[in-house]
């Protein structure tokens, strides 16, 4: 059975924080934004409600919909001024209103988002573009560049000069749902530039054209592929329903709970938790895990080290030798080696580019979702990486390193 793993959590990556829906009420001590931030222990929670009905919806949007602010990377920015070194909005900057009876972002030049993604991620941009009468722009126009590659979105590939799609026809609204694949042929964290640019020879005041939300008012957007969701670190009892459309749970493990089904593009999902009937503790959840499962070239060989500590224990020496110990309870936090021996490139560089490079050597967390059972644990592991020691046998052509894995204090696996 093979090893899978999943990095780049897209909740935390969204620009818009979690936020309870009617009759949910959030917990001001243990907000809603803690959902994303990667670490269980900053967990968050709602208000404890008698029917023990609660809600949550999570909007995917990697998208700023600012427009108006110098301090880049925070919304849209000068494109121009960006490919001349001198990053900024200049004169003319996006603005919003009404136009073409939607409130969307008036552009009067080439702008632009910078968006980091990972490997093997699939996006969907969705937006709507228009092009007055009044403008002095011939179209308008908007591009996906792959920066690892410099290749752009074509509508069915990536190819050089690549457009994803343009309007020429004045006064109305193209509507725009784009599903983006990733370049098979990159393992690397790589950046997309959303392009979205006036067609004309020069740019003034006058070559203004507009984009809004796909099919009605608002800001354009751009969201991942889900086919994994996880609550890590929760307090959610086994009798509870929990579905995050159509994500539905049919059991919900201790501690940690998780869901795979099959990969789908929603921009906004609603986590509805209904608890059991009674005076139930108030719903915690360490974190909230929504992105896509990748499987192992190579999974790590059966050897794999399991030891367990508490990280947060103090030992007192006093005299005469004797020892005062402290801790704090917790289910100790279990350190994982997992020894690698591989065989070919692609095995090896998946290690190297996805798994340490993808997490930034552990700046980012880690699941870690192993076939078979783990120290009587079949539930994936959440947590960082650590140094990675390995070696290369350049006659005998294999690799064998050491990948280390600290599972979050209060992932509770």
């Amino acid at each position: 059975m093979a090893w899978q793993f999943s990095i780049g959590n897209l909740v935390q990556r969204a620009v818009t924080a979690p936020a309870a829906v009617s009759p949910a009420v959030s917990d001001t001590l243990l907000p809603l934004t803690n959902l994303a931030t990667g670490y269980p222990d900053q967990e968050a929670s709602f208000e404890w409600r008698s029917d023990g009905h609660y809600k949550v919806d999570i909007d995917l949007n990697v998208l700023r919909a600012t427009s108006s602010r110098t301090d880049a990377p925070s919304g849209w920015r000068d494109y121009l001024l960006y490919l001349a070194g001198t990053p900024g909005l200049g004169s003319n900057a996006p603005d919003w209103g009404s136009y073409g009876s939607r409130t969307a972002l008036r552009l009067y030049k080439p702008m632009f988002q910078e968006i980091e993604v990972l490997p093997g991620e699939d996006w969907k941009l969705s937006m709507s573009i228009y092009e007055p009468t009044a403008s002095t722009a011939t179209g308008i126009q908007v591009r996906v560049i792959d920066t690892w590659s410099g290749l752009g979105w074509n509508g069915s590939a990536w190819a050089d000069g690549g457009i994803l799609d343009s309007q020429s026809t004045e006064d109305t609204w193209k509507e725009i749902a784009e599903e983006i694949t990733a370049d098979p042929n990159r393992s690397v964290r790589s950046t997309y530039l959303v392009v979205v640019e006036p067609i004309a020879a020069t740019y003034s005041a006058t070559t203004y054209v507009y984009a809004s939300a796909n099919g009605g008012s608002g800001s354009p957007a751009l969201y991942g592929k889900v086919d994994f969701i996880a609550l890590i670190g929760h307090n959610i009892p086994s009798e509870a329903t929990v579905s995050c459309d159509g994500f539905s749970f049919s059991t919900i493990d201790p501690i940690t709970a998780t869901k795979s089904d099959t990969a789908t593009f929603d921009q906004v999902w609603r986590l509805d938790i209904q608890m059991p009937a009674g005076n139930q503790p108030r719903p915690k959840i360490g974190e909230l895990w929504m992105g896509r499962l990748q499987t192992f070239t190579r999974g790590p060989d059966p050897g794999i080290d399991i030891n367990e500590g508490d990280i947060n224990q103090i030992r007192v020496s006093a005299a005469g030798g004797r020892q005062e110990v402290l801790s704090d309870m917790r289910i100790p936090a279990r350190s994982i080696g997992m020894k690698v021996r591989t065989f070919t490139d692609a095995a090896f560089t998946q290690y190297r580019d996805q798994l340490t490079r993808g997490t930034r050597f552990g700046a980012e967390p880690l699941l870690l979702v192993p076939p078979l059972e783990l120290e009587g644990i079949a539930l994936p592991v959440h947590g960082r990486v650590g140094p990675v020691t390995g070696y290369k046998n350049a006659e005998a052509g294999w690799r064998e390193f050491t990948v280390n894995l600290m599972e979050s204090p209060f992932s509770g696996s």
